[in-house]
């Protein structure tokens, strides 16, 4: 591909080529058939965190589960459907990592959620999907999403409640639910859509959660922080109000974020010590294609989206979605970039590399 300048940067992004679909792992009882998601966390360890959404199994056993799914399978659908999963995997190569993934299982081996919803939350057709989140100690900060199935003939038949936290054990995948007066719900939605937690990042003693929130067609980025030693504490987040001279201003009031531009409902943002900068990475849904922003603080200001490639993908794929780089798997001093992205009906994640000149 020709070569692309990075707004306000004389470096450019060299080459882009497709890896092709994620590794499949399987053992005898299960086969993974496709998921979407596949953020990654890093356990400062030499361990990294994934978790995903949506996951479909293919069985090779007729045992039933002992933990059973949020959601029913959809109709049509063969094998199990878990409304979530995670696993560990090693650094080093990212097919590599991605194909020895090991995921929390229960006692036959069964990939199982790590965010189970309650009977009762069953019964109103509510999932939990897994955002971002953070290691701290010996836990990590994880930000999820409530998912309520409108019509469970119609994969798009959904919309989301609100955001809650969890404290999840990277030994075994066990998760605290954090609940208040509304109950899991931690943040309510705003506007059409609202996710918080999308990325992740610590910066001297704050961590910065990133959001999108989304207003008809238009998706556009919020950012909040909050002290690390106060992270699960909804009521002591800040959410950044303006850019200005000689630091940018925080507020308490969500409703008063400043919009620091488009994105994806989901998308990643890490520093890039080759560039100097921050990298901003999200798939257009519709068009198809990778966009990269870059800023050279944390919250911003962004420079406008600049086109990096359209992104190969399956003809009956209405969508791509859920972009996102991998910063814990960067080579060649950070140079060379892996991302991941996924497409509807269980496909496999889809694998990137990008090279920076």
């Amino acid at each position: 591909m020709n070569q692309i300048k990075l707004p306000g940067s004389a470096r450019v992004v060299r080459s882009v080529r497709y890896l092709g679909p994620a590794p499949r792992p399987a053992t005898s009882e299960w086969a993974l058939a496709g998921q979407d998601g596949g953020q990654s966390i890093p356990l400062g360890d030499g361990q990294t965190l994934f978790v995903f959404s949506d996951t479909l199994l293919a069985l090779r056993t007729a045992r039933p589960p002992r933990h059973p799914p949020s959601v029913p399978t959809p109709p049509g659908t063969r094998g199990l459907v878990l409304a979530n999963t995670g696993g560990l995997a090693t650094a080093g190569d990212f097919r590599a990592a991605l194909a020895g993934l090991r995921y929390y299982s229960d006692e036959d081996g069964l990939p199982r959620e790590i965010l189970p919803a309650t009977p009762a939350e069953q019964a109103r057709q509510l999932r939990f999907w897994p955002e971002h989140g953070i290691s701290v100690g010996d836990r990590v900060v994880l930000f999820y999403l409530g998912i309520q199935t409108l019509d469970p003939a119609h994969a798009w038949a959904f919309r989301n409640l609100g955001v809650g936290l969890a404290l999840l054990d990277p030994a075994t995948g066990a998760c605290e639910r954090l609940e208040r007066r509304d109950g899991w719900r931690l943040w309510k939605t705003i506007a059409d859509d609202f996710h918080l937690g999308v990325q992740v990042l610590q910066h001297e003693e704050h961590v910065y959660a990133f959001a999108s929130v989304r207003q008809g067609i238009s998706t556009s980025v919020r950012l909040a922080r909050a002290p690390l030693a106060s992270l699960t504490d909804p009521d002591a987040y800040e959410y950044l109000q303006a850019l200005q001279a000689p630091g940018p201003r925080w507020t308490p009031r969500l409703a008063d974020a400043l919009d620091l531009g488009p994105c994806a409902p989901e998308y990643s943002v890490s520093y890039n010590a080759h560039l100097g900068r921050y990298l901003l990475f999200y798939v257009d849904e519709h068009a198809k294609t990778l966009e990269l922003r870059t800023a050279d603080a944390l919250w911003g200001p962004y420079s406008p989206p600049a086109r990096v490639t359209r992104v190969p993908h399956a003809a009956g794929s209405e969508m791509v979605y859920l972009g996102f780089e991998h910063p814990g798997y960067r080579q060649e001093e950070e140079r060379q970039l892996f991302l991941s992205y996924s497409q509807p009906h269980f496909a496999a994640n889809s694998l990137l590399t990008l090279r920076l000149a």
